[in-house]
């Protein structure tokens, strides 16, 4: 009864009661049941609807009453894609604390938000969408502004995103695992607390970023992290937008960043990196099979970034041991700069190719163009720096390649901007090839590379820039290092002035220049000071104050074969190469050349046994070398051949460059001993020298290619030695030759004059020379007499000594020139004479006879006393004569008797003078018979022909005795009536 008293008496209280718990009872299973289901039921459906897409869901938990939500296993997935594959978004729990109590208010507040596992699977297809964006919700409705929402704590954990870029060549891939985030208090309407975003890929990079973040309007500000980047990752997405391809390395990067974006202001970012370091870098250029650049470390030092002021201010770039292999290829490309050229991208199948047709992409529609507002960012890098660098450098245009290793290189720029016009101070200092030391400092206008640059090289081997020297078919380059210290400009194409111009001092040291064959040295020398150069390109000239060569050496050889060496080599260089013009040389100007002891060698090995000399200590200087037309240098040079007492020296004038307009040069080589010509003197003259002398001048005058040459030659005491067996000696009795030009004091002066033209192709000096001296000693051996006559009038007519036959009488014009042809032999010492002691036995002993025939008759002296007789008359005193001799009448022939029957025609008188006639004749003959003297007596006659010559020449009492020879190895020649007798000269 109590009870049902209670019951009426509170009724409606305890059916309210009862209300509301059936209420809370509907309540709590509409959330804890039906929520869930209709939730899944309307997720799925609106995703398959609206996204056509396969929404996968596991459990679904909600607590109608704190209004939290706990979902597992979410999954959007392609309708067709099976369970087991990865889906395109996924959670693997998601919880929301909502409160419950912000539905009265305006604005959605939660308490906290969670994702743990989330997933998202981003590819970029090939036409460059993004698949994910297929998840957002088609609307034609303007946007509407942002509810107000309140996140307390926002959370991701161990979240993964799988990244894929189909639109690359390479078609890349990422995966970012564990993604964790954190952020507190997000608002749509009032700045939001901190947060913070920590991933990882799967290579260890790691990404960190923390800060604020603003909805309303949007901005955000904080702190960011990058460890570990590595070089493949970015090189397989964005690889096709960089200049060059990355193979090696990783970067790691730290900075501070302030955005923000709506509102009224314009879109603000300012950022700044205290430090971004890259280590280990590769790259090489696109489609490179080797990596053309290795970058251990660069450190980026204080990078500031401002969006609104559109500039980019890093304090320094440091790059450390950077190693390059840098070439220029044959036709001027260098390697280098295809780093900068975009990528060629392949070609793309048919396939593929249609596709993009499909799809209404046109890659070649429009050409790219640059942001014009890009010309309006600045960007200044204050300080560039390489440290202990290594570049490899090859200049393939030259044969051989230039090649240049520079290490370690330091190079210092500073004040890089994107203002190219404005100068960049620089200093670079580098060891080339290891020994050459290499210094710049000065700078340099990077869009016209333009330069004014302080150059200091030292020790560069010549054999590292052979290339780039002039061919020398036949030599090698042994050894030689270069020096360079002075000023080197640049100037493009329109400011006034060369193009290029040096203005320094160099040298060259160690030179040495060797023959390929039998690598014999050519030229060398210690040192070459080259002071005050101006060297200027565009235009070409060259103009040296002073050059100073120390110890220089030359060396001219015959070859075995006959060759000179200079002209093989000079022949070989210019062989097939068309002179240039006039207008195209160089304008060259050297103030004075100066030689220090140079040396000049001289080898002619065709000879056997081989010849070689040497001009030492060669002294003195040339004044005022010039390519201009009308210069004139000035020679003065002084040293010695052989020895030190044997100077030479070597004065005038010439053009070096032009020496067949003028030249005016005089040389003298004094008191060189003869002896070392004997490989000469034995092959041509047939004979060794045993001593002698030589000294010469020679002085040539060349005008207009017109020479004028004289060659002053004195031999001194040259006395021949013994004679060889040479083949290719003279045909000449060059004793004698040398016997006729040796005067009184033993020396031997000639003079031989050339003149001729230069037109000429078959003038040559030496030969011309050497045919002059042949010609004159042929001249004087063959006509001994006609030169001693051009020396010692009358001379030349004493080589024949005429004599009456039958006498020994000289006659006056005999003695006159027997006179002056010993003052000959007085002045030429070396000659000896020889007179022919000789008879003509027949002439002489008839004219004996006669003669005796004549004084029987008529006495001592007088006329042929027979002469103009009667026939009667000559044959009585004819037979006077014979009865006194033989001391009985003659006895005529019996022939006289005979009648000659002609005779019968003519008168007894005529047959009586004709019968005297006959008897004259034989008495005449009788007495001549008997008168003939002995051959002993006849031969006294030669004799006393000598005495009377031997006599004439002696007579003066200069002609020494013992140089005068009597002989009987010549027969004298009957000559127009008189018996003559030649001299013979030895």
């Amino acid at each position: 009864m109590a009870g049902m008293s209670f019951l009426k008496r509170y009724k409606w209280p305890v059916l309210g009661v009862a209300a509301l718990l059936v209420a809370v009872a509907l309540y709590a299973v509409a959330g804890f049941w039906l929520v869930p289901k209709i939730g899944r039921s309307q997720a799925t459906a609106y995703v398959e609807q609206t996204l056509h897409k396969r929404l996968d869901l596991g459990e679904i938990r909600f607590n109608p009453f704190t209004f939290e939500l706990d979902v597992s296993d979410i999954a959007i997935r392609d309708p067709d894609a099976r369970a087991s594959a990865r889906p395109l978004l996924g959670v693997g729990r998601l919880y929301v604390d909502f409160q419950g109590s912000s539905l009265l208010k305006r604005g959605y507040d939660f308490r906290e938000v969670t994702l743990e596992r989330p997933y998202a699977r981003a590819i970029i297809r090939s036409d460059g969408s993004l698949n994910l964006t297929d998840l957002i919700p088609p609307s034609e409705e303007p946007q509407a502004p942002l509810p107000e929402v309140r996140v307390g704590q926002l959370n991701v954990r161990d979240g993964r995103v799988d990244f894929a870029d189909w639109s690359r060549r390479l078609k890349p891939e990422k995966t970012l695992a564990p993604i964790n985030f954190g952020l507190a208090d997000l608002s749509t309407v009032a700045e939001s607390g901190g947060f913070q975003l920590a991933a990882a890929s799967e290579q260890g990079e790691r990404f960190e970023w923390s800060g604020t973040v603003n909805l309303q309007p949007v901005a955000s500000r904080g702190q960011f992290k990058v460890q570990g980047l590595r070089a493949d990752s970015v090189q397989a997405f964005l690889g096709e937008e960089l200049p060059a391809t990355l193979t090696a390395g990783s970067f790691d990067f730290a900075g501070n960043y302030d955005f923000g974006a709506g509102g009224d202001g314009p879109l603000r970012l300012d950022a700044s990196l205290p430090q971004a370091v890259a280590s280990g870098l590769s790259l090489r250029a696109h489609g490179a099979d080797e990596d053309w650049v290795v970058l251990p470390k660069a450190t980026l030092e204080n990078t500031r970034l401002s969006l609104a002021g559109q500039s980019i201010e890093a304090d320094a770039l440091r790059l450390d041991g950077v190693q390059a292999k840098v070439w220029m290829d044959a036709d001027g490309n260098i390697n280098l700069l295809q780093m900068f050229a975009p990528e060629t991208a392949p070609v793309a199948p048919a396939a593929t190719q249609a596709s993009v047709a499909e799809a209404g992409t046109d890659t070649a529609a429009a050409p790219a163009t640059a942001d014009p507002a890009a010309t309006d960012w600045s960007f200044v890098l204050h300080h560039l720096g390489l440290q202990q660098a290594q570049v490899d450098l090859e200049d393939r245009t030259v044969r051989p390649s230039g090649k240049f290793a520079l290490s370690p290189m330091d190079l210092q720029l500073d004040e890089v901007s994107l203002d190219l016009t404005r100068p960049v101070p620089m200093k670079l200092s580098a060891t080339v090839n290891g020994k050459a030391q290499l210094a710049l400092d000065g700078t340099i206008v990077p869009e016209t590379v333009a330069a004014d640059l302080q150059l200091d090289v030292s020790g560069l081997s010549l054999g590292d820039v052979t290339g780039y020297l002039p061919a020398l078919p036949g030599l090698t380059l042994k050894s030689g290092t270069v020096a360079a210290k002075g000023r080197v400009q640049m100037r493009p194409e329109a400011e006034p002035g060369p193009a290029l111009s040096f203005d320094g001092d160099g040298s060259v040291s160690g030179f040495d220049l060797v023959e390929t064959e039998g690598m014999r040295e050519f030229v060398s020398w210690d040192r070459v000071d080259a002071q005050g150069i101006a060297y200027s390109e565009a235009p070409d000239a060259v103009s040296i104050r002073e050059v100073r060569l120390h110890r220089p050496f030359a060396r001219v050889i015959v070859t075995e074969d006959q060759h000179i060496n200079l002209v093989d080599i000079f022949s070989a260089q210019e062989a097939g190469v068309a002179p240039a013009s006039t207008s195209d040389e160089m304008p060259i100007k050297v103030g004075k050349l100066r030689l220090d002891n140079a040396t000049m060698s001289f080898a002619d090995f065709s000879m056997d046994p081989s010849f070689q000399a040497r001009i030492d200590a060669l002294n003195g200087s040339i004044s005022g070398l010039s390519t201009a037309t009308n210069s004139v240098a000035d020679i003065d040079l002084n040293g010695h051949v052989v020895n030190q007492y044997s100077p030479v020296t070597i004065q005038g004038g010439t053009n070096l460059f032009a020496f067949d307009k003028h030249t005016d040069i005089k040389m003298a080589f004094s008191n060189i001993d003869l002896p070392i010509f004997n490989p000469y003197s034995g092959r041509f003259a047939g004979y060794a020298i045993a001593k002698g002398k030589l000294s010469t001048e020679l002085h040539y005058q060349i005008s207009d290619r017109k020479l004028d040459a004289s060659h002053h030659v004195v031999l001194d005491q040259l006395e021949w030695g013994e004679a060889t067996d040479s083949k290719d000696k003279v045909s000449l009795p060059i004793r004698l030759a040398t016997s006729l030009l040796k005067n009184r004091e033993g020396v031997i002066d000639l003079d031989l004059p050339v003149t001729g033209s230069l037109d000429d192709p078959k003038f040559r000096v030496w030969p011309v020379v050497w045919q002059i001296l042949k010609n004159l000693l042929t001249k004087i051996v063959t006509a001994p007499f006609a030169f001693l006559g051009s020396l010692f009038e009358g001379a030349e007519d004493a080589q024949f000594v005429d004599f009456t036959a039958g006498s020994a009488e000289l006659g006056e014009a005999g003695r006159s020139q027997l006179a002056a042809l010993a003052k000959g032999l007085v002045d030429r010492p070396a000659l000896k004479l020889e007179i022919p002691a000789g008879v003509l036995a027949e002439v002489d002993a008839a004219a004996i006879a006669q003669q005796r025939l004549q004084q029987a008759l008529a006495g001592e002296g007088g006329a042929d006393p027979l002469q103009g007789l009667p026939a009667d008359e000559q044959v009585d005193r004819l037979a006077k004569l014979y009865r006194q001799e033989f001391e009985h009448k003659p006895d005529y022939p019996e022939t006289e008797q005979a009648q000659d029957p002609a005779q019968e025609e003519l008168s007894r008188k005529e047959r009586h003078a004709l019968r005297d006639q006959a008897r004259a004749e034989w008495l005449q003959q009788q007495l001549l018979d008997h008168y003939r003297p002995p051959a002993e007596e006849v031969q006294q006659l030669a004799r006393a022909r000598a005495d009377a010559i031997q006599d004439a020449l002696l007579a003066g009492g200069e002609l020494d005795p013992a140089r005068v020879f009597v002989t009987l190895n010549k027969t004298p020649v009957e000559h127009e009536g008189k018996v003559r007798i030649e001299l013979g000269l030895e």
